[in-house]
């Protein structure tokens, strides 16, 4: 009989187990299925503002003010996003911030049905773009822990990172091509994917309120999670590192539309455009899956470094070339190595940082890499006004070439362990 009750409770057990595996296999099925809408929306969104404004001016620093739109938010709201984080149901704001960008693409909307857009108006949609996405990455980083074990981390966060650059390989042709046939497509397609990641967050269940033992001012909780990630030196060295390859890559993204499409030196199409810049995704996917070989081949520590050389080169070939297959190929070579950085540094925050902190170290950490980035643009709009197009890549190239050093001295093997 005790026998008999032994089995009847270990069949339980493992009926109990399977069911929560289960659970947790659907929430992180819906937070990939809308993580992966909003970033096909934001991505076709990025790409149709640049052209649309390239229709309205030829002026670099006018046209680069699209990315700084986007950017900008990270850096005057990010570190406030991870309290806000901390504080309220991840689920719950997700939805929000679809429901916000399903309101805010109404007006260009309405605008291109009736010809009227304009400069101002594409920089408010960017603006409020970047806004969304601000609020969005540290609340799904932080809540991707809440229903993936510490030990699938990086598996979890492949499929995440995969998913984003495969929507990216599809997303940037399809965005030129849309902003090509019309702005009110273009537009519209952003609209659709907002849409589309409503209804996938309507079907993740449960509660996804961090734990908090008692209620603390605002800025006093801001400074614990800086705090958290500036003691931790290999922390603080990949935000302020890629802070400055970031700040390159939106310089790089901003002036690529000038340089590559006609009138520009390479004398794409619009839809050409899409292509070419579609070649750092098709790397991105690559990339994705050579992450979990090049860990186990060259180690956590080189998933970094080789980011940072493979950006140097894609910033480096337009500077040196206007040889749209050249251009292409370093973008291929830059965008294989783009998701080894952004895993590894994922799954080193979802293992080291508990549950309470990871919106406020997730932010902070996001601040120094996107916040600051937020420069980029504008920096390069201006010396591309300035000295040139090739100048501004130039710099970027040497910039990111210079990461190399606090990269050797901090970011060791070790320091990249749980």
């Amino acid at each position: 009989m005790k026998q008999q009750n032994h089995c009847d409770q270990s069949a339980l057990s493992e009926t109990s187990s399977s069911r929560s595996a289960a659970r947790e296999a659907w929430s992180f099925f819906a937070l990939w299925a809308a993580s992966g809408a909003s970033y096909f929306g934001s991505w076709a969104m990025q790409v149709a503002l640049a052209i649309l404004a390239t229709s309205l001016t030829r002026s670099p620093l006018l046209v680069s003010g699209i990315t700084f739109a986007l950017t900008v938010p990270s850096l005057g709201f990010g570190l406030f996003v991870g309290a806000l984080v901390d504080r309220y149901d991840r689920r719950q704001m997700l939805l929000g911030i679809a429901l916000l960008r399903l309101l805010t693409f109404v007006l260009p909307l309405l605008a291109a049905l009736f010809g009227s857009v304009s400069l101002p108006l594409l920089y408010g949609t960017a603006f409020v773009l970047g806004m969304t996405q601000t609020l969005e990455e540290p609340a799904l980083a932080a809540a991707v822990p809440m229903v993936v074990p510490a030990a699938l981390l990086e598996r979890a966060n492949t499929w995440l990172t995969g998913a984003q650059n495969l929507i990216e390989l599809l997303a940037l042709p399809l965005g030129g091509l849309f902003a090509s046939v019309s702005s009110v497509l273009a537009l519209g397609v952003g609209e659709g994917c907002a849409l589309a990641a409503c209804a996938a967050l309507l079907l993740l269940h449960g509660t996804f309120r961090p734990p908090r033992s008692s209620k603390r001012h605002l800025l006093a909780e801001l400074r614990e999670g800086i705090r958290f990630l500036w003691h931790r030196s290999v922390l603080r060295a990949l935000g302020l590192m890629a802070g400055v390859i970031n700040a390159c890559w939106g310089a790089y993204l901003a002036l690529l539309v000038l340089y590559a499409v006609a009138p520009g030196p390479v004398g794409l199409s619009a839809p050409g455009y899409g292509l070419l810049v579609m070649c750092g995704s098709a790397g991105g996917v690559l990339g994705t899956l050579l992450m979990l070989p090049v860990q186990r081949w060259l180690g956590r520590r080189w998933a970094i470094g080789l980011n940072i050389l493979g950006n140097a080169m894609m910033f480096a070939a337009p500077a040196l070339s206007t040889n749209a297959w050249i251009i292409g190929g370093a973008a291929v070579l830059g965008g294989m190595t783009g998701p080894l950085w952004t895993i590894a540094a994922a799954s080193l925050l979802g293992r080291t940082v508990s549950h309470h902190l990871q919106g406020r170290v997730n932010a902070a950490y996001r601040f120094l890499g996107n916040g600051l980035a937020a420069v980029g643009p504008l920096l390069g709009g201006v010396l591309a006004q300035l000295c040139g197009l090739r100048a501004a890549f130039a710099l970027c190239a040497v910039l990111t070439l210079l990461m190399l050093l606090p990269f050797l001295q901090v970011v060791t093997e070790q320091a990249m362990q749980p």
